[in-house]
């Protein structure tokens, strides 16, 4: 029952072509916030307009994946091979937080420590045997520097901020790492779609346990990122608020777009339901 579900719904949000509709919706909303706050922003650098154009930035790499992912002969599999470097890239991110928490809190300090812990986790439970050696994940490495550089010059070149260089430097870093957080992601579809390669890992127990584990994570990262903070900035932002709750929206589509997918026996063999408890499905 749940599996029938969660695949009508998605056949109803997406149709039998797979179209992309609702994504393309939902970027197109975020992208009229940035529009009507540039307009009404009448002296210029609100921090708030730029804040909605990070999201928009943020949301183009998941709507790029469900545009590609499905030209992959085998989804969940391609999933178990980005699914490391994107929880890489989020434990990298939740570490700066935490390190930096005695300096500056950003986002929820004790729920980046119970994210990372989480991420850790994930990588530890799912992930391990992608961690064999470390050259495999240099470019995860390059983004993360990528980002660092990238703030450093950022900061370095805003001459109106108020706070340290350090201070500021830590906080734009954080915020380009979340951007970059889906790259690896990006990068990984696109040239198997373009190679069309069919060799894929799947239906093993341990590629069903690594989605589970990853979008586990990603979700509930997400509520703490997304949903609390739109809580947190409503009565002061709500514009700022309004692209919290829409850059979810994205991200839930996403996760069940392929979770329904990994659910529909029809098209994954070895399904991800034997792996779950009877009474969750029969």
């Amino acid at each position: 029952m749940l599996a029938n579900a969660m695949w009508q719904t998605q056949q109803a949000l997406h149709g039998k072509s797979n179209n992309i509709a609702l994504p393309a919706l939902l970027v197109g909303g975020a992208s009229a916030l940035v529009v009507y706050k540039h307009f009404m922003d009448e002296q210029g650098g609100d921090p708030t307009k730029q804040f909605l154009a990070l999201i928009v930035i943020q949301m183009l790499p998941l709507v790029f994946l469900e545009m590609k992912i499905l030209s992959c002969p085998d989804p969940v599999g391609m999933l178990s091979q980005f699914g490391a470097k994107v929880l890489l890239m989020h434990a990298c991110l939740l570490a700066l937080r935490v390190c930096a928490w005695p300096l500056l809190e950003v986002g929820l300090g004790f729920c980046n420590l119970l994210g990372l812990v989480a991420a850790v986790g994930a990588l530890y439970c799912g992930f391990r045997s992608q961690f064999k050696t470390l050259r495999a994940h240099a470019d995860v490495g390059g983004l993360l520097l990528l980002a660092a550089v990238g703030a450093l010059f950022t900061e370095v070149l805003d001459f109106s901020r108020t706070a340290s260089l350090l201070e500021c430097t830590i906080f734009t870093a954080s915020s380009y790492m979340e951007i970059l957080a889906f790259v690896p992601a990006v990068w990984m579809v696109h040239q198997t779609a373009k190679k069309n390669d069919d060799a894929y890992i799947a239906g093993s127990d341990e590629v069903q346990t690594q989605g589970a584990l990853f979008f586990a994570f990603l979700v509930s990262f997400y509520i703490m990122e997304d949903i609390v903070s739109a809580f947190r900035v409503g009565g002061q932002d709500s514009l700022a608020a309004t692209a919290h709750i829409v850059h979810f929206v994205l991200l839930l589509d996403f996760s069940c777009f392929l979770l329904a997918r990994i659910y529909n026996p029809e098209k994954v063999q070895g399904s991800f339901l034997r792996w779950l408890p009877d009474q969750l499905w029969v």
